[in-house]
């Protein structure tokens, strides 16, 4: 079982070179070595993008179909950054596809029994809020592994979302409902603009303010941050939490989008989001789980997928093709954190 300690960032090692206790100094990697290493899976995605496009001229490099790629990918993107605040910390959520799921019954569900949007929208986002908060109970107070905490919770999810919508489809009886993820931003639907939105402000938070630094800190080593001062068990809860808050904020955004949501709706958001996430810890800021290289996994992931549907694949080739950059995202982080832990004790 792969930690999150595996692929969390280590000092950066200078580019000075290093004199081995032997006295053989070591030899540093190239600039063009490091540039590879640092946005291998950015050159990857236009690989893939140029080879569909000379494939299939017709249908993928439309102006189109990169505009439905950006709407559809659009809330995938926000449940991976949700994703990256409990990995940051050094731990998962494996609740998160179920609360988008939950979350999109009960903003559904409200609408339709006249609430205005409003008050749906702070309702829902206080759903996500209780269960990241019942999360947090669970892992840092209770001291529960957190794999087990977690996939608790989406198993209870999945039981409520049957129990509300008596195991048939739920369907948004409000046009106005529906409307508010319908407009379009420079042509690109307005849940592009919240996503990108939401990225803005989570890198800011992650790379810029001290709470992320000390999240960080949290994951890289919670033993070591605590006698440092910083209190780990706040920083791990609030890392649920507001994970849980994202959560919902994009089941609000699907349920919205689609018009109607199945019982079972969640868990097939789950995989390719931390796909993402692992593969934004290979890219953009190798070791750390970032922001943008999260961005750029969705996309990858998309890409891969959008281009294999318009080649005519069937749809359990998705399925594979995104277990598949799961298990290599993984490797690769896994292999990143290596080569730093080695280069840091030279």
């Amino acid at each position: 079982m792969t930690k999150t300690s595996d692929v969390i960032h280590k000092p950066d090692v200078t580019d000075e070179p290093t004199t081995h206790p032997e006295g053989v100094k070591q030899v540093r990697p190239s600039r063009l070595h490091n540039l590879a290493s640092n946005y291998g899976v950015v050159g990857f995605l236009l690989l893939m993008i140029l080879v569909f496009a000379i494939a299939i001229p017709d249908t993928f490099p439309t102006p189109d179909n990169f505009r439905g790629i950006l709407g559809d990918q659009s809330i995938p993107a926000i449940l991976a950054l949700a994703a990256l605040l409990p990995l940051a910390a050094g731990e998962f959520d494996l609740s998160l596809g179920a609360t988008l799921g939950f979350s999109a019954i009960v903003a559904i569900s409200l609408s339709n029994a006249g609430l205005p949007v409003p008050v749906v929208v702070l309702a829902t986002l206080l759903a996500g809020l209780m269960i990241g908060a019942i999360n947090a109970l669970l892992v840092v107070k209770l001291g529960v592994n957190a794999f087990i905490a977690t996939l608790a919770t989406a198993t209870v999810l999945a039981g409520l979302n049957l129990l509300i919508t008596n195991g048939s489809l739920l369907t948004v009886e409000s046009d106005s409902y529906v409307k508010i993820t319908a407009t379009t931003v420079l042509g690109v639907q307005v849940v592009f603009a919240f996503a990108a939105c939401t990225a803005l402000v989570l890198w800011y938070v992650l790379e810029k303010s001290p709470y992320g630094r000390y999240l960080r800190a949290t994951g890289m080593g919670r033993d070591a941050a605590r006698l440092s001062g910083i209190r780990t068990n706040r920083y791990l809860a609030s890392a649920f939490i507001v994970a849980g808050v994202m959560a919902a904020f994009a089941g609000f955004l699907f349920s919205s989008r689609s018009g109607s949501v199945p019982p079972t709706l969640g868990p097939e958001f789950l995989l390719p989001a931390y796909a993402a996430a692992f593969l934004g810890a290979t890219t953009i800021r190798p070791g750390y789980f970032n922001v943008w290289g999260t961005i750029v996994g969705v996309l990858l992931l998309a890409v891969g997928s959008n281009g294999l549907t318009l080649l005519g694949a069937e749809t359990w080739v998705t399925n594979v093709f995104n277990g598949v950059a799961l298990m290599i995202a993984v490797s690769l982080s896994v292999q990143v954190a290596r080569r730093r832990d080695r280069a840091q004790r030279t």
